[in-house]
C-alpha cells in the first residue's frame, strides 16, 4: 500500500493563515472550504507542534464567527476552549501564538458575558500584538481595537469604547476594495453599531440615529453584494429601534423592532426572544396590554424552548407591571441583574420601572427602584477602575 505524500508544515502553514484572513472578513462560505483543506492536509504534514497549536486556535476562532452568526448552531465550542486551556502557563506559548490565544479567550469569555475575564485576556493579549508578523498589521490592530470597544462598551466605558472604535473604523474604511466590493464591510458596520451604542449611551439621539440609519444602509448593500449579513440588517432595525425608544418615540420604535423580526435568516432563537421581551415592555409602557400580553407569551415560549434565562429573567418584569401588577416579580428581576452584575440593565430598567410606578401614584414603589437605578450607576462607576 502507496504511503502518502508527507506535506511540509510551512505549506499547511501558509494556508492557515489563508483560512484566518477569510475568518476575520467573515467570508464564512470560504472560511469552511479552507478549513476543510486544513483539516485534511494535517493529516498528513510533518511534525510540528507549533503548527498543530495554531490550528487548534483557529478551529476554535472559526467557531467563534460562526457562534456569533449562528447562536445555535455551535454546541461544543466549550469543548475547544477546555483544550485551549491547556496550554496556559505550560510554556507552549510564544510570540504570535501567544497573542491568539489571549485574543481568542478574551472573544470566549465576552461571548460568555464575563466582562471582566475578557478585558483581562485582551490586556495580556495586547502585549504580544507587535509580535504578529503579518502584511496586515494595521487590519490585525483593527480587530484587536474593535473588541476591546465592544467590551468597554458593555462595560459602559463610553470614553473608551468610543476611542478603539474610531481607530478600529478608520482602519478598515482605508482597506482597499476588491471588485468594487469592500473589503471589511462587516467589520465597518460592526464598528458603527458600536459608535452608535455609545452616542445613545451619552443621550446624543440625533447623532445616534443618523449613525443607526447610515449602518443599516451599508448592511442593506453589504447583504446585496455577500451572503449571509441579514443578520446585520436585523441588528441595525433593532438600533434604529432602540433609538426610537429611548426618544419615546414609541410607535416608530415598534414599527423597527418589528421589521427587525421580520428578517429571520441567519436563525437566532436569542435574539427573536430578546426583541420579543422589548416590544412586549414596550406595549405594556403604552397601556396596550392586550399586545403586551401577545408578545410576552411568544417571548416566554421562545425563551422556554432554548432555556434562554436572560429573557425568563426580564419577561418577569411585563408580568409583574403590566399584567398582573405584582412587584416582588419585577424585584426578582432585579436580584438577578444584581446577582450577575448586569448593571446597565439594572440600571435602564430601574427608571424605566420607577417612571411607570411615579404615573401609577405609587410613590414607595417608584422611590425603590429609583434607588436600585442609582446603585447600579455607582457600580458602572465603580467598574471604571477595572
Amino acid at each position: 500500500m502507496k504511503s502518502e505524500k508527507v506535506i511540509p508544515y510551512d505549506l499547511v502553514a501558509t494556508k492557515m493563515n489563508h483560512w484566518y484572513v477569510a475568518i476575520k472578513k467573515n467570508w464564512v462560505g470560504r472560511a469552511e472550504e479552507m478549513r476543510k483543506e486544513v483539516m485534511q492536509e494535517i493529516k498528513v504534514m510533518e511534525e510540528n507542534q507549533d503548527v498543530l497549536l495554531y490550528y487548534s486556535l483557529l478551529e476554535f476562532r472559526h467557531k467563534l464567527m460562526l457562534a456569533y452568526m449562528y447562536p445555535n448552531a455551535i454546541k461544543d465550542i466549550e469543548k475547544n476552549y477546555g483544550e485551549l486551556k491547556e496550554y496556559e502557563g505550560h510554556g507552549n506559548l510564544t510570540g504570535m501564538l501567544e497573542y491568539y490565544y489571549y485574543f481568542f479567550m478574551g472573544m470566549f469569555y465576552f461571548r460568555q458575558k464575563e466582562l471582566t475575564f475578557s478585558l483581562n485576556y485582551y490586556r495580556q493579549a495586547e502585549r504580544y500584538l507587535d509580535s504578529i508578523e503579518s502584511g496586515d498589521i494595521e487590519v490585525e490592530k483593527a480587530e484587536f481595537y474593535f473588541k476591546l470597544s465592544e467590551v468597554y462598551y458593555h462595560m459602559k466605558q463610553t470614553y473608551f469604547s468610543m476611542n478603539y472604535a474610531m481607530r478600529a473604523y478608520d482602519i478598515f474604511k482605508k482597506q482597499p476594495a476588491i471588485d468594487g466590493n469592500p473589503t471589511y464591510g462587516v467589520q465597518k458596520v460592526r464598528c458603527q453599531f458600536v459608535i452608535f451604542g455609545n452616542l445613545l449611551d451619552s443621550m446624543k439621539f440625533d447623532e445616534a440615529l443618523k449613525q443607526a440609519y447610515k449602518a443599516y444602509q451599508e448592511a442593506v448593500e453589504l447583504n446585496k453584494s455577500e451572503k449571509n449579513r441579514g443578520h446585520l440588517m436585523r441588528s441595525a432595525l433593532f438600533n434604529i429601534g432602540l433609538c426610537y425608544n429611548q426618544m419615546e418615540e414609541l410607535d416608530k420604535a415598534f414599527f423597527h423592532f418589528n421589521k427587525s423580526l421580520q428578517i429571520i435568516e441567519p436563525e437566532n432563537h436569542d435574539y427573536a426572544a430578546k426583541t420579543l421581551f422589548v416590544i412586549s415592555f414596550l406595549k405594556g409602557r403604552q397601556n396596550d396590554v392586550e399586545n403586551a400580553k401577545k408578545f410576552y407569551e411568544q417571548a416566554k415560549q421562545l425563551a422556554e424552548r432554548h432555556n434562554n434565562e436572560m429573557v425568563l429573567e426580564k419577561l418577569k418584569m411585563v408580568k409583574g407591571l403590566f399584567l398582573d401588577y405584582d412587584l416582588d416579580l419585577v424585584r426578582k428581576t432585579f436580584e438577578f441583574f444584581k446577582e450577575r452584575g448586569i448593571y446597565p440593565d439594572m440600571e435602564s430598567y430601574g427608571v424605566s420601572v420607577a417612571d411607570f410606578l411615579t404615573g401609577k401614584q405609587d410613590a414607595w414603589g417608584a422611590v425603590e427602584f429609583y434607588r436600585l437605578a442609582n446603585e447600579a450607576r455607582r457600580q458602572i462607576k465603580r467598574g471604571e477602575a477595572i
